[in-house]
């Protein structure tokens, strides 16, 4: 068994990691409004994310140029498939569990506005 503590120092970092299959990690948006996003990513697998505690709120698009923001709830699983970015409102504390497929390609793109 292993415990692992949840002490984000940084914006993502992979903290268990099963080769060839998925990886858990610990996200810690840096940004604190969706003004400051330029740039959203997209994998070419899903990630499930879970909000540990605090806020944070997923910025969420299929095309760049629609936007669409969901805050996260505790208790509740979020699969996200497309272009997606994050951050905290107002800076506030927001930590989420990141489950992903290990090797997973990203790509990034720049939001229309």
């Amino acid at each position: 068994m292993k415990i692992i503590n949840v002490a984000p120092r940084e914006r993502w970092k992979v903290v268990f990691k099963d080769d060839g299959n998925w990886q858990a990690g610990i996200y810690y948006p840096e940004y604190t409004s969706k003004d400051e996003i330029r740039l959203l990513e997209k994998h070419d697998a899903p990630e499930l994310f879970y909000l540990i505690t605090g806020r944070i709120v997923l910025v969420l698009s299929n095309d760049l140029k629609e936007i669409k923001e969901i805050e996260m709830k505790p208790g509740k699983l979020y699969i996200v498939d497309e272009w997606h970015n994050a951050y905290r409102p107002n800076g506030e504390t927001g930590i989420a569990l990141v489950i992903e497929k290990t090797d997973i390609k990203t790509e990034y793109g720049e939001i229309n506005r």
